[in-house]
């Protein structure tokens, strides 16, 4: 587990810088423009594989794999084999990204490694996902928790879409209409249900257990769960793509049909809390899981409101979209999985709860939310004002262009943040991992 998430974060660095890259290409273009392999659209794929192949699905798996053990009452079945298929895993996403930064990417979006990295890539989570099933299997006898509806839930969403994506869109491409209708379905599915399952995971073990109180209504998670499966997958599709009217209108009720699982959610947290928010930011955990819900429910409120028809003719093809997907990902998604190392890691290195060093912790956070809400806020002010003067026609596409790129420099500002953070976050894991070598393995002097 320590080696899947240790991983991860090493890669969300990755991803970051190349998130930088990209985004100071949008106002200098003529930064690194002299080498093919660091081209915006090379650049940005990497950026994609590294933060979702790289960061999402181990992180995913990691918390998945605590979880599962921790409420299951057991051990993790095959170590050695969790080990060997975390190992696999990271040396196919190297060889993706270098085949992406060459030039060999397939174009869509979420998927964009050649179908022969995703095989190694499914091989190796099939290695890992066996091993978590077994371990699921072997729980303690007694009523499964929310946390585990979700893990679970998380484990069989990733191979059926990822299959689904390597077969449809790369193995026997589909043709016109369809490989396009294929490709929104499954990015949607990627983020909306598994990343979503898997953060709300940690929310839902975290909040009531750092809060020491039962959760408030397991209906309302169940309704959460069961409304996320349904109905967040069938969104992602623009009101103005070349498909069937039907199609688009269904992907359109089933977008607002989500408002019932962010209600759902808001709901249960918030009587959980018991209306005393202050509570939720008296331990560092909570403030990270806490802020990141949050998070969740703007983003998929947002995706709710740019889905509706009068909102759409504006804000699709702008910066408006890219906004929500930015504060799903480092927003929501990274802030729970950093929530959840900071309570996991020493644990399970076997040390005591105050090992992180508080101010670099209390940095971490703050640079982090602060650049998240950074990059959101200029995206969407951004999106929104391109939307705007796109709709006039006697705007040319340069002049807004040059009217929308003050917001993108402040986009760059945040990233700028976000990465600074991961780096705090790694120096600070380094000083515990240090701790946990010199308790393990004490010195010369100190055996004598």
């Amino acid at each position: 587990m320590l080696a899947l998430l240790t991983g991860a974060v090493s890669w969300l660095l990755v991803a970051l810088l190349f998130g930088l890259i990209d985004s100071i290409k949008f106002h200098a273009p003529t930064f690194l423009a002299g080498e093919s392999y660091l081209s915006y659209g090379r650049v940005h794929a990497a950026q994609n594989v590294a933060f979702l192949y790289g960061f999402g699905v181990p992180a995913a798996l990691g918390l998945g794999l605590w979880f599962l053990c921790r409420l299951g009452r057991t051990t993790l079945a095959g170590p050695l084999v969790v080990l060997i298929g975390v190992t696999v895993w990271n040396c196919a996403v190297a060889l993706g990204v270098a085949a992406i930064l060459c030039g060999h990417g397939t174009g869509f979006d979420s998927f964009e490694m050649p179908l022969w990295c995703a095989r190694i890539l499914l091989l190796a989570y099939l290695l890992i996902g066996v091993c978590a099933l077994l371990t699921f299997h072997q729980r303690a006898p007694g009523p499964l928790y929310p946390t585990q509806w979700f893990v679970v839930g998380s484990l069989f969403w990733f191979p059926w879409v990822f299959s689904t994506a390597a077969l449809v869109l790369l193995g026997v491409p589909q043709r016109g209409v369809l490989q396009a209708l294929s490709g929104w379905w499954c990015a949607q599915n990627m983020d909306a249900v598994f990343l979503g399952f898997a953060g709300l995971a940690a929310a839902y073990y975290f909040i009531p257990k750092l809060l020491g109180r039962p959760l408030h209504s397991h209906y309302l998670a169940g309704l959460a769960f069961w409304t996320i499966a349904l109905f967040a997958g069938c969104g992602g599709i623009p009101n103005g793509a070349p498909l069937p009217s039907w199609i688009v209108s269904l992907a359109l009720v089933g977008t607002v049909l989500t408002v019932m699982p962010i209600l759902a959610v808001a709901m249960n947290f918030y009587q959980t809390a018991n209306r005393e928010f202050k509570a939720l930011d008296s331990d560092p955990v909570l403030r990270f899981i806490f802020v990141g819900l949050l998070f969740w429910i703007i983003a998929s409120a947002q995706q709710i409101v740019g889905a509706l028809p009068t909102v759409s003719a504006i804000t699709d093809f702008t910066w408006f979209g890219a906004a929500q997907k930015e504060l799903f990902r480092y927003g929501f998604f990274t802030l729970t999985v950093f929530g959840s190392i900071y309570y996991m890691a020493p644990r399970l290195l076997g040390l005591e709860h105050s090992v992180w060093h508080p101010k670099m912790l209390k940095l971490h956070f703050f640079l982090t939310f602060l650049g998240a809400l950074i990059s959101y806020v200029a995206l969407l002010v951004a999106g929104l004002e391109q939307g705007i003067l796109l709709a006039n026609t006697a705007n040319t596409f340069p002049d807004v262009m040059r009217r929308t790129m003050f917001p993108l420099r402040m986009g760059t500002l945040g990233d700028l943040l976000v990465t600074a953070g991961t780096v705090v976050f790694l120096i600070n894991f380094a000083g515990v991992l240090n701790q946990a070598r010199t308790q393990c393995c004490p010195t010369r002097k100190e055996v004598g």
